[in-house]
């Protein structure tokens, strides 16, 4: 019997974008937005870091003021790194406030501390959830069993008693194989509709 719906925040509760982070360091810099971009998400392990807990936000915005060598205060460059970040996802508010009638809800994201400050003041309902895990805190990243295991831990409940939804296939996949029903999200009309094939009532 399902218990529990657990949710993705990234493109299943709002989008996101990096771009404007990598334009706006880009302009700063005087350096090419492909130039930053590289320097951030693939000459360095720098973010995934930050979204494991390896690195702090000081240490954070300390490594990247070196690495694309640009002299920004902390508070300017977390507006950089947040401004304008998230925009909601159609219908998956209100799917959430329907299935809490009868489910309980948990969030389960690969993010970081100021992405997930950021996160709060874009979708405040989502501290109203029964339980959050979030990478920066666990120390794992999906697909990682650990950040699995943490959310069943906080909803006491076993994986085939909960669904997951995750607009990652990868994360899907690790979800199912750990005994999770899980379904790769692309609209909250399509969730609705695979939730319903499972038995679940909105």
């Amino acid at each position: 019997m399902i218990k529990a719906v657990i949710f993705d925040f990234g493109n299943v509760i709002c989008y996101f974008t990096n771009q404007k982070l990598v334009d706006r360091i880009a302009k700063i810099s005087g350096r090419s937005s492909q130039d930053i971009f590289n320097r951030l998400y693939r000459q360095t392990n720098i973010t995934k870091d930050y979204e494991t807990g390896l690195i702090s936000s000081l240490e954070f915005y300390e490594k990247i003021l070196a690495l694309c060598q640009i002299d920004v205060s902390p508070l300017e460059f977390k507006e950089i790194y947040t401004k304008d970040k998230f925009s909601p996802v159609e219908g998956t508010k209100g799917l959430i406030e329907k299935l809490k009638n009868n489910y309980k809800i948990g969030i389960l994201s690969n993010t970081s501390q100021w992405d997930w400050d950021e996160a709060m003041v874009t979708a405040p309902f989502i501290v109203d959830v029964d339980a959050t895990t979030l990478s920066y805190q666990v120390g794992a990243m999906k697909p990682d069993t650990k950040i699995f295991t943490d959310m069943l831990a906080k909803l006491s409940l076993k994986p085939e008693e909960c669904v997951f939804t995750d607009d990652i296939e990868e994360y899907v996949i690790a979800a199912k194989t750990l005994g999770f029903q899980a379904f790769r999200f692309t609209t909250a009309e399509k969730l609705m509709d695979d939730l319903r094939g499972v038995g679940i009532k909105i």
